[in-house]
């Protein structure tokens, strides 16, 4: 990451923006929207509606400045909220976060070798 970064800048924004590193910048900014839009309990179908279109326009922006083609071309990432029981019994509502195989291998991959080695 660069140095000038501030927390509140975006993952597209960075100058290193490409390849592997991306594809962490990208999950950071993903994540960053699906709280912004679902966070705090705001599990609402209009607020899914919203946080699909912010989705999509940061998958779009990442695409635009061809951050990594081989990740981001022709990807869609489709949210969507699960019903599940909780240790306590009760059922609570989470989002998920749908996307190709490929896009996620290749996000796995990239979380694995930014990890420091612990041996």
């Amino acid at each position: 990451m660069t140095q000038n970064a501030t927390p509140d800048s975006w993952g597209f924004a960075h100058p290193d923006c490409r390849g592997a590193a991306a594809l962490l910048f990208f999950m950071n900014d993903l994540a960053r929207v699906v709280n912004q839009y679902l966070g705090q309990g705001h599990l609402s179908d209009e607020a899914l509606a919203d946080a699909q279109k912010a989705v999509d326009a940061l998958l779009d922006r990442y695409v635009e400045i061809k951050a990594a083609p081989e990740a981001f071309d022709n990807e869609r990432i489709a949210l969507a909220l699960e019903t599940e029981r909780g240790p306590d019994g009760r059922m609570g509502a989470q989002v998920a976060l749908r996307m190709s195989a490929r896009l996620e291998g290749l996000i796995i991959e990239a979380q694995r070798q930014a990890r420091p080695a612990t041996h």
